[in-house]
């Protein structure tokens, strides 16, 4: 079908009503005048002219319509050909003719559907092929931009003991978030699954408290969301409330009928809190950025809290409490 373009868009197109009843009726059409034309149907196979016009409208427009013109061809034979106009008799020769130009038709029907079905799914397979390597392009480039500017971040804000350590931390922030990530354009990840992947080498008995509903992030979220709550959690287990016997994090999230989710880092029952003398990694991870609208650190005596508030997040019903 790749050598005929016409014949490959009549297939992919879509079959509206007027579409439909135009190319029905010359597909009828087109052999009871050739019929007539060549010999009226004197050589005793009248319905013959019809066979490829029911494999032709399967291809081209389905097997509904070719039912259709199958069934238009029959009253069209009848009143072209037969000495007899619309006298259907039931003798065994013409209920073996009928039989047989039914059979005929059906196998033919059958094959143009089929035919039609694979060049359909040949074009989805096609389409999808190339989503997929755009998709593939697309975070190849993405993932290479991130661990080139992490890895030049992390060295640049931690000693040389520190560096394995701390650039492996993130470095396994953002295999877990990719993890999370669906194939397609408009691909979204699990806010719940998310979170459970970033807190998890961190938690420790009841340290944690998670309340808000189900909800789906946006594509561009999922990466900068999973590293900045890794952060979080690394420095509030070296300076915060996870570094205390009693330390506790309070995550919570809501979301507006506007998609824009608001998710609040509240840490208790740590050390006193003092704003960092230098700017480090973890602020370059904590601001700002495509796929976060809007992130706020603010540093109480009592802990660190951060709301952080991102765009276009579709959410379900309210999930449980979870610690």
């Amino acid at each position: 079908m790749d050598r005929i373009p016409a014949i490959r868009r009549v297939i992919l197109a879509d079959v509206t009503p007027l579409r439909g009843l135009g190319w029905s009726a010359a597909a009828v059409a087109l052999p009871t005048a050739l019929g007539l034309a060549i010999d009226q149907g004197r050589l005793g196979v009248p319905f013959l002219a019809y066979f490829p016009a029911a494999l032709i409208a399967a291809l081209l427009l389905g097997w509904r319509w070719a039912s259709a013109v199958v069934a238009l061809a029959v009253v069209a034979a009848n009143w072209a050909f037969l000495g007899e106009r619309f006298a259907f008799s039931f003798a065994a020769l013409d209920a073996l003719r009928a039989a047989l130009f039914a059979v005929t038709c059906a196998a033919l029907v059958w094959t143009g559907e089929m035919a039609r079905r694979l060049v359909r799914q040949l074009e989805a397979a096609q389409a999808r092929e190339g989503l997929l390597n755009h998709e593939l392009a697309h975070r190849v480039k993405n993932m290479l931009a991130t661990v080139s500017a992490m890895a030049v971040l992390t060295a640049r804000h931690s000693g040389p003991d520190e560096f394995s350590a701390a650039l492996s931390g993130r470095m396994r922030a953002l295999q877990r978030a990719t993890d999370l990530l669906a194939v397609g354009e408009n691909a979204q990840c699990d806010l719940h699954r998310l979170i459970d992947n970033a807190l998890a080498p961190f938690r420790s008995g009841g340290n944690f408290a998670l309340d808000g509903p189900a909800c789906e992030l946006p594509r561009d979220a999922c990466v900068p969301l999973s590293l900045a709550l890794h952060e979080l959690c690394t420095n509030a287990t070296k300076y915060g409330a996870l570094s205390a016997p009693d330390g506790r994090v309070e995550l919570g999230w809501t979301r507006d009928g506007d998609g824009l989710l608001e998710l609040t880092w509240r840490e208790a029952g740590g050390p006193p809190v003092a704003p960092p003398a230098k700017v480090g990694m973890g602020t370059q991870l904590l601001r700002r950025q495509r796929g976060l609208k809007q992130v706020e650190v603010e540093f109480h005596p009592g802990g660190v809290e951060c709301r952080i508030r991102i765009e276009g997040v579709v959410c379900g019903t309210a999930r449980d409490k979870a610690a």
